[in-house]
């Protein structure tokens, strides 16, 4: 329901007042939505846009859609906006180390393979120490192990044991772990490459597939028998992987990845931003990889009281269950199988789950062939990591290096000469640019009052502003006197509780001031685990929360000029998120916008890579191509001729 004439009424007949500092500070503070209530409605907008997994007729069909799928997500999202000579070749440079040899019928040999021009990935290849004809070959691949990387014990154990098995085992180091522990290497750090256009999910695509380009050039590997498998971000490296890469026609992810409807309301079951790529779910969710994987042999391992996330409960009805019918085309449901560990239960690739590993790869490697399915002890043989040290180079690449190369000229979208023709044309074009970037959409804005007060002559009105009927923002409205000399709308990064000296200059003015917290931020930012997992998961949608806050103030701001019957109000926005929602507002709903006041503004998008700035702490900023096209003051020329205050 629209609450049109009690908004206009509210702002038209309030009487003189002197501004109390104190009553405005509590108006703030105070809390106007209910508990949970901003949570639930982002949980149930994500779930709402994750695209249905449809069963086929027939095998030959499902075989059609799952190429069509891999060559959408692979052109669309993981090669989005990456240059050709990243990916184009199979083929990549590899320096061979030392080996080390043992007494226990296998070597290690040192290797780094170029994952990209400039970045090198630190490997160690098991092997038997004698291979008659073709074996076959395993990359093994670890998550957040920490600074151990690929040392850790159990990643160890599991390569010495393929490789007294008579296999190839290949581990690379995964990216900040390990060898690899550069700070601009942390996971969420591929948002630079994100914000420059190019996905970073590419890097740690590539890091993974030439780990398996690698194997496949070695003379001994069976390419009819090449698996893959590894623990949390491990597991999530491998369904990923051998969805996409046929190559691999086995494998076995362990507590690796969950459907996006558990990922919405289990934020442990998020992951960091490559589990959560711009797009992905525009054309697939995990459930539809891993109904990729059919007809090849598939071991799904989860644990049962696992302390990081994806626990059996309720991976097992997200992507095992609803998968079987799809093996069951091929007439391979045989194939499909999930073990549920137990013991301990935790998250782990210890023995029970490493001999699930092995008696699934005895099965279909080594069929007729005599087995052990047991744990080989092995122990003693675990080596240090120094001794296991491969070496890159001194200027080996990172997520900001990379990023600072592709943006030096960026943006590419400058304007030409201020008022000519030409300049026209750059707005127009420039502003529809916009558009797509933020993917904004039309909104409407509804109002629910909530309460009023009054402190003195000094009265506030409490609102909840409903948008597109799926998310709520706080809002309170302020007005020092009878008649409105102008209405300014006002927000900040860190929410409405912040902005009370704000809005006292403003009162002093003579300015109605109406304060929100726009999505993410004050009231509802406070929703469970981080927002920035929200965020990352909304663009996995196809969403971006940027054009989301662009889109609800835009609506808001309409709302308030149709009710109160008014031409224009003013903008005023604190922090570095709120100043370039407020820019993009001036650009995009500019008939509506008088003018525009930023306090602690971003001077600069490229601020956000030069200055290492975390994912986490500007998540919204991090918006997929923004500055290839626009940075701060491209944004601001899209307002003109709105005045735009910086201080």
């Amino acid at each position: 329901m629209i609450y049109g004439s009690c908004l206009a009424v509210m702002l038209l007949a309030c009487s003189i007042s002197d501004t109390d500092g104190t009553a405005i500070k509590e108006w703030t503070n105070k809390r106007l939505l209910s508990e949970n209530e901003f949570q639930s409605q982002i949980q149930n907008f994500i779930k709402n846009r994750i695209p249905s997994l449809n069963l086929p007729e027939t095998a030959e069909e499902w075989e059609k859609e799952s190429d069509k799928l891999r060559q959408e997500i692979l052109a669309k999202i993981v090669y989005g906006g990456v240059p050709k000579e990243w990916y184009e070749s199979d083929d990549p440079q590899v320096v061979w180390g030392d080996t080390i040899k043992t007494e226990k019928g296998y070597i290690i040999r040192k290797l780094r393979y170029e994952a990209l021009p400039g970045l090198w990935i630190p490997a160690l290849l098991y092997m038997p120490s004698e291979i008659k004809g073709k074996v076959p070959a395993i990359l093994n691949v670890n998550g957040h192990v920490g600074p151990p990387g690929k040392t850790q014990d159990y990643e160890q154990l599991r390569c010495i044991n393929l490789a007294k098995r008579g296999m190839l085992a290949l581990h690379p180091e995964w990216l900040v772990f390990g060898e690899l522990g550069n700070e601009d290497l942390r996971h969420n750090r591929l948002a630079y490459l994100d914000l420059c256009g190019t996905c970073g999910l590419s890097v740690f695509y590539l890091a993974m597939k030439r780990g398996i380009d690698v194997l496949l050039k070695h003379p001994s590997t069976d390419p009819k028998k090449v698996a893959m498998t590894g623990l949390s971000g491990g597991g999530w490296q491998t369904i990923i992987l051998s969805s996409l890469d046929t190559r691999i026609t086995a494998t076995a992810p362990n507590a690796g990845y969950i459907g996006m409807n558990y990922r919405a309301d289990f934020i442990e079951d998020c992951g960091d931003l490559e589990q959560n790529p711009n797009d992905l779910l525009t054309i697939a969710d995990y459930t539809h990889l891993t109904a990729m994987l059919a007809p090849r042999p598939t071991l799904l391992i989860y644990n049962e009281k696992d302390d990081c996330c994806f626990q059996t409960h309720r991976a097992k009805p997200s992507v095992y269950e609803p998968i079987i019918p799809f093996f069951r085309l091929f007439g391979r449901e045989n194939v499909f199988s999930l073990h549920n560990n137990t013991d301990p239960g935790t998250h782990n690739y210890d023995k029970d789950n490493r001999e699930q590993f092995y008696k699934f790869i005895n099965k279909y490697f080594l069929e007729g062939q005599k087995t052990i399915d047991e744990d080989i002890p092995s122990n003693d043989e675990i080596l240090k990591y120094e001794d296991l040290i491969v070496g890159i180079p001194d200027d080996n690449a990172n997520f900001y290096t990379l990023a600072k190369d592709i943006m030096k000229d960026f943006p590419e979208n400058r304007p030409p000469q201020f008022g000519t023709s030409n300049f026209i044309d750059w707005q127009k074009n420039g502003r529809n640019k916009l558009k797509e970037i933020i993917r904004l959409k039309p909104m409407k804005a509804q109002t629910q009052k909530l309460s009023d007060e009054t402190n003195g002559s000094l009265k506030v009105w409490n609102f909840k502003i409903t948008v597109n009927d799926e998310l709520s923002i706080p809002a309170i409205a302020i007005s020092p006197s009878e008649m409105v000399k102008s209405i300014v709308v006002m927000f900040g990064d860190k929410g409405k509780a912040s902005l009370a000296e704000h809005i006292q200059v403003e009162i002093e003015k003579g300015s109605t001031v109406i304060v929100i917290d726009p999505i993410f931020m004050g009231e509802t930012m406070t929703v469970k685990g981080g927002m920035w997992q929200y965020v990352q998961m909304i663009s996995a949608i196809g969403e971006r929360t940027l054009g989301l806050q662009v889109g609800h103030i835009g609506a808001i701001v309409e709302m308030i000029c149709q009710e109160i019957d008014i031409p224009k109000v003013s903008i005023y926005a604190v922090g570095w998120n709120s100043g370039i929602v407020a820019l993009m507002v001036g650009a995009l709903f500019g008939d509506r916008i008088e003018n525009i006041t930023l306090k602690e503004h971003l001077p600069s998008l490229k601020l956000l890579i030069e200055n290492h700035i975390d994912y986490e702490t500007y998540p919204v900023l991090f918006c997929f191509g923004l500055l290839k096209e626009f940075d701060v003051s491209e944004i601001i020329a899209l307002c003109s001729p709105i005045k735009v205050n910086l201080d």
